[in-house]
């Protein structure tokens, strides 16, 4: 499974970090042909530092960490670093610290990289299992299909705000409907009206996880992976929001919940249909 490679983390704290580096050279001699990048900068807490240009050894506590022709290693000080490489101390230093967030990025990205095989096989056993997201989309597509669209739109509307809407302050206002008021406050699995499976499960968890898949061999060094850190961080909620959904899926599609539905207020077209439907849960479909 490729992942992100994930660059050598540099850490300069002290000048015994700068010269215990094994391929570190000081003091070289001034050519400017020699240098050849810049590998990072240091900013320690005093003047510890001491400039590797032979003509310099300027004692500083800013710098930057070089790399020579001849695959060695040097520090110059800010001055020489910004005269030889004609770049400031401060843009250097805002590069490689968007260099180490994002390898900090990746390093978080490639924790789930790691475990892709898993993650696709546990998409799949929700899909798959009885009663899993196939069966609730199956299911709910039927019922969509088979009730009126008024019912359908009490369901989302209860679904969106359960504890105080519309369908309630009318059955509350009318004391002959106290049961059916209890009937439908007692009305589980609604959440499957608020979101959606496919959404859930394929939108939010597969497609994010294959994009960043192809993210890895055509990624942009200038690009930001943000975005899919967060992915990475939600991804366990977003597990949990479509286990509970295909739960509240299985609660709603019982014969006591159903019948419910009776409850709501309706005209009268549609509560007639409602309370003469025979809605078979095994073949999630009406029986003929």
């Amino acid at each position: 499974m490729p992942v992100f490679k994930i660059d050598e983390k540099i850490m300069l704290n002290s000048w015994d970090d700068i010269v215990h580096r094994p391929y570190f050279e000081s003091p070289v001699k001034t050519q400017k042909n020699r240098f050849v990048g810049i590998t990072a900068v240091y900013s320690l807490e005093d003047q510890s530092a001491c400039c590797g240009m032979s003509d310099c050894l300027k004692s500083h506590k800013r710098g930057f960490l070089v790399s020579t022709s001849d695959k060695k290693e040097t520090n110059l000080c800010e001055t020489c670093g910004q005269r030889l490489f004609d770049v400031s101390f401060e843009s250097q230093e805002k590069m490689f610290q968007d260099q180490v967030r994002i390898r900090e990025q990746k390093i978080r990205i490639n924790t789930v990289l790691e475990q892709v095989d898993d993650i696709k096989a546990r998409i799949k056993k929700l899909k798959q299992d009885p009663k899993g997201a196939n069966w609730l989309y199956r299911v709910l597509t039927n019922f969509r299909r088979t009730y009126p669209v008024d019912l359908l739109a009490a369901l989302k509307e209860l679904a969106m705000n359960k504890d105080d809407n519309a369908i309630l302050k009318v059955l509350a206002e009318n004391e002959t409907d106290i049961s059916k008021l209890e009937h439908v406050k007692q009305l589980q699995g609604l959440g499957i009206f608020a979101a959606d499976i496919r959404e859930e499960l394929i939108g939010k968890i597969l497609k994010p996880l294959i994009k960043i898949e192809e993210l890895v061999d055509n990624f942009d060094a200038k690009s930001s992976l943000t975005s899919q850190c967060k992915w990475v961080d939600n991804l366990e909620e977003q597990f949990a929001c479509a286990e509970l959904l295909i739960e509240e899926g299985r609660v709603f599609f019982d014969a006591e919940n159903l019948e419910r539905l009776k409850s709501i207020p309706l005209s009268e077209v549609s509560n007639r249909f409602v309370k003469s439907l025979n809605w078979d849960i095994n073949k999630a479909a009406k029986n003929k």
